[in-house]
């Protein structure tokens, strides 16, 4: 095995195709550094919400802004392309995920909560986030790099 290792690049806002947006399901819920990395996918209020179990994941949260803004919504940015850390969910099932395993969303850590965007194996046909390289074994709870193709 190589001893070269895919890590997450210092890129431009550009680059990872960050944009702006209201952040949440609901008004008046402030969202924090806490949210950062979190799965999400397009709302119907012009929002970004938690991305659903078996969902393709449009975008992870990038940063928030400390308050409500946008009507009561959380504003902040989402990021579309490039690279971003994720962990294994609990519902991978018996095959371990692998390098070159596409995925999609899996049971996400609530808003509000510190933790990683939960993914599981899939097959993606808009959205294809693809796995680079894996922390461990590929099993739920492993951390995976994953890059948008």
């Amino acid at each position: 095995m190589p001893a070269f290792k895919h890590t997450m690049l210092t890129t431009t806002p550009a680059e990872m195709d960050i944009i702006s947006a209201a952040i949440g399901d609901d008004t008046n819920q402030a969202r924090s550094e806490l949210d950062y990395g979190k799965a999400v996918v397009k709302g119907t209020a012009h929002n970004f919400v938690l991305a659903p179990a078996d969902a393709e994941i449009e975008g992870f949260i990038d940063s928030v802004r400390g308050d409500t803004v946008n009507e009561g919504y959380s504003f902040g940015g989402i990021q579309r392309r490039k690279r971003i850390i994720a962990e294994v969910g609990a519902n991978q099932g018996a095959t371990a995920m692998a390098v070159n395993d596409f995925v999609v969303a899996d049971e996400q850590v609530a808003f509000g909560t510190k933790g990683y965007a939960k993914v599981k194996t899939g097959n993606p046909t808009k959205f294809l986030w693809q796995v680079l390289a894996i922390e461990g074994t590929g099993v739920a709870g492993d951390k995976v790099l994953l890059e948008r193709q």
